[in-house]
């Protein structure tokens, strides 16, 4: 199906650009998320979690980076569009990280009162 066009013309191109910027930005995201985890709601000290909650907090974890998938899928897709702009990015970024206090909270919050 190769209409003639060089290799690098087409959405690969879009697509590798776009998960390079995504990758730099998942160490941002997953230290937002340990800030979730680790700092109580309420305010006080911060409190680290037991070594009997890391296996769930790394199923959560792992969960929560297939979840991250979805903002470079989307940037990809709009860019092929042709909507290419950083605010996407950040757009993107802000409202993933929105979707995920909800999910992360509710799953510790799900997995204290399971234990309890």
């Amino acid at each position: 199906m190769n209409s003639g066009a060089p290799f690098g013309t087409g959405f690969l191109p879009v697509l590798r650009s776009t998960l390079i910027r995504w990758e730099r930005l998942r160490i941002p995201y997953n230290l937002i998320l340990i800030a979730i985890v680790i700092v109580p709601v309420g305010g006080g000290p911060v409190e680290l979690p037991e070594l009997a909650d890391l296996p769930i907090l790394a199923v959560g974890a792992v969960l929560a980076n297939l979840c991250y998938l979805a903002g470079p899928a989307a940037e990809s897709y709009l860019a092929w569009l042709g909507l290419k702009s950083r605010w996407v990015t950040l757009a993107l970024f802000a409202g993933g990280v929105l979707i995920s206090f909800p999910l992360v909270y509710m799953f510790g919050i799900a997995y204290v009162l399971s234990s309890s």
